[in-house]
């Protein structure tokens, strides 16, 4: 009490002091101007937008880099989180890249269906993974974007995202000032993605021989585009360069009976390991390196069973090498037994690990393999890496191999998603 009173006794003086002063100043100034003082204009209230911005659109902290593919173009691999902060269902209509700013030029432009293909769902860890078609109020969609370029020199230090949507209707027993203030469509931009990334690795083949198909791989939605999960305060993609190898009959037809559910994998009896045609291959270290982990103990799978295993058992029998720098290789699926090395044994590039099987999480005999930046291969950055010797067989589809471009050697490429390559 005694404060509120010093402070308004002072307010007083305060405002009689400016009131002798100000009548001072004007007899002054009558004695030198025969004009008066004009009154001072108006302030301006601040205005609020006529409409919300519901879409909060951020990217997955993990810088993408320039990979080369197996196509011969360069890929931007990386994922914006589109969190839809409105009462309405939204529905992304367009996504184009645009190289430096909002004023750059369209590198990439996705619509409709494409957006579909694409849009993960935050939360859905369906197998395989079900793509979605719009962003429900509150939630968030993983959009899985690649941006590909003819040449290294054309890719851009940074992209910006032009994104519109439309949504759906009001729901219930909103406040009134939603439906207003809400729109049925929008058009923004987002702040940059920086391409500064780690530079790919290059490194050997991790097996050998012809006939083997990146059956999951990059770039498009797959179940290793989708393994984004929290971790530490943010999603990690912690696959997003990683691919399982099968080896295939390519002279089957079809490659893939998808009335049946088989694939060229095997010959004789589905039900038997023995019988495909990964199983028993040998693996190979992809550098020089130091085996940093092993296990080799654990059974193999039966084909098409999945065990429930626990979180570290997901890769079965699996070998972690250091190569240096940062980077680590991850083998995993490898057959019961079968690995020939031990933690803190130094490898040679071309040296034979292991026998690929199919121990662990997975449906039929095939190698997991990825770098990535620590040991631990779930919560580790995924790395990209080209691969420096092989051959371009074709693409594959259900029906036959797609030779397009012409086979024939290929270096330093990442095998894309259903690319057959063999290695020397």
């Amino acid at each position: 009490m005694g404060t509120r009173r010093q402070d308004s006794w002072s307010t007083t003086m305060r405002r009689h002091h400016l009131a002798v002063v100000g009548v001072t100043a004007l007899l002054v100034l009558a004695g030198c101007a025969s004009t008066t003082a004009s009154p001072p204009p108006p302030v301006s209230p601040a205005q609020d937008p006529a409409t919300f911005l519901p879409l909060v659109i951020t990217p997955v902290p993990q810088d993408p880099s320039p990979v080369r593919g197996t196509d011969g173009k360069f890929h931007v691999v990386y994922e914006l989180q589109v969190l839809d902060a409105g009462p309405r269902a939204a529905t992304l209509t367009s996504v184009e890249s645009l190289a430096d700013g909002p004023a750059g030029r369209v590198v990439g432009s996705l619509a409709g269906p494409a957006i579909t293909a694409r849009s993960l769902l935050v939360g859905d860890y369906t197998l395989p993974p079900k793509p979605v078609a719009e962003v429900p109020a509150g939630r968030t969609v993983l959009l899985l974007l690649d941006d590909t370029y003819d040449s290294r020199d054309a890719v851009p230090a940074a992209v910006v995202h032009r994104v519109r949507a439309t949504f759906g209707p009001l729901p219930p027993d909103q406040a009134t000032f939603a439906a207003a203030t809400f729109p049925s469509t929008s058009e923004q931009v987002t702040g940059p993605v920086r391409i500064d990334g780690p530079a790919p690795r290059v490194i050997g083949p991790p097996l050998t021989g012809p006939d083997w198909v990146a059956v999951n791989g990059c770039c498009e939605l797959s179940p290793h585009r989708a393994a984004m999960v929290p971790l530490a305060g943010r999603i990690n993609g912690g696959e997003r360069y990683a691919v399982d190898w099968s080896r295939f009959d390519l002279a089957a037809r079809p490659i893939a009976d998808l009335a049946r559910g088989t694939q060229a994998t095997f010959a004789g009896d589905p039900n038997r390991n023995e019988d495909y045609f990964t199983f028993g291959q040998p693996v190979l270290a992809v550098a020089d390196g130091t085996v940093a982990a092993v296990v080799g103990d654990m059974p193999e799978t039966p084909p098409h069973q999945f065990p429930t295993l626990p979180l570290d058992d997901l890769g079965g029998n699996r070998i972690v090498l250091d190569l240096g720098g940062g980077a680590y290789a991850f083998y995993a699926h490898l057959q019961t037994g079968s690995p020939a090395v031990r933690v803190g044994d130094h490898v040679r590039r071309g040296q034979v690990l292991a026998r690929a099987g199919n121990s662990g999480n997975t449906s039929e005999s095939h190698l997991h393999f990825q770098l990535m930046d620590s040991p631990a291969a779930l919560s580790a950055t995924n790395l990209p890496f080209e691969i420096d010797t092989m051959t371009w067989e074709g693409s594959v589809t259900p029906e036959t191999v797609v030779a397009d471009p012409p086979p024939g050697p290929r270096t330093d490429e990442l095998p894309l998603l259903e690319s057959a390559v063999g290695f020397p």
